[in-house]
């Protein structure tokens, strides 16, 4: 998240998709910063969401991503994570670019039970939105995890463990925000390991997006 972006028209939509989603309990947000912020700007960005922060901390290069998302995989609440471009499931380099969150990222944080993870995303080809998130889906859900993506100039992947959980948050969103079902792409989790095989997931995805 870019503090110089705050209140863009992709807050609006992430704002709006937290109050809808409010209904299926409480919410925080890992901002994934990747440039310094102050206090006063994390509070606005806290505030215009509506939602708590869990981290402040600056994504860098030089990171340890399992420590700067230990915060995440163990979050009590429902978790907005606010990349800067977004979810990439392709093959990582040998050193991960702050502005992506990445598969194995992803399969730990949305494996808590109970749980959902709303990731921002943008991270397709110019004119792919559509087919892209089906191919992200599809993989994550032959892992064993339910998804639902939202098909806009701002698309998001909510994902979590169970079915029902996912459907539900579908649910909420079509009843509070009266959009078009066709805006929405959902797929069922293939099956229900205990854990989910983090390895498996980069294999799987030849996937550019």
């Amino acid at each position: 998240m870019h503090v110089r972006f705050l209140g863009d028209s992709f807050d609006i939509v992430k704002q709006s998709l937290l109050r809808w989603l409010a209904q299926c309990g409480p919410w925080s947000a890992h901002p994934m910063f990747t440039e310094e912020v102050t206090v006063d700007q994390a509070d606005a960005f806290s505030h215009l969401l509506g939602v708590p922060l869990i981290s402040r901390e600056v994504l860098s290069r030089e990171s340890d991503r399992a420590a700067y998302f230990a915060a995440a995989r163990t979050c009590s609440t429902h978790l907005f994570l606010d990349p800067d471009t977004g979810l990439f499931l392709g093959r990582a380099g040998r050193r991960r670019k702050p502005r992506y969150l990445y598969a194995d990222e992803i399969a730990a944080i949305a494996a808590r039970p109970g749980a959902l993870a709303l990731v921002f995303d943008q991270s397709f080809p110019h004119g792919g939105e559509r087919a892209c998130l089906e191919k992200k889906l599809s993989i994550l859900a032959a892992e064993g995890l339910s998804g639902v993506a939202y098909v806009s100039h701002a698309c998001f992947i909510l994902v979590g463990q169970g079915c029902e959980l996912v459907e539900g948050a579908l649910q909420a969103l079509l009843k509070q925000s009266h959009l078009p079902k066709e805006r929405f792409v959902e797929r069922r989790a293939a099956e229900q390991p205990d854990a989910v095989d983090e390895r498996r997931i980069v294999r799987r995805s030849g996937a550019r997006c």
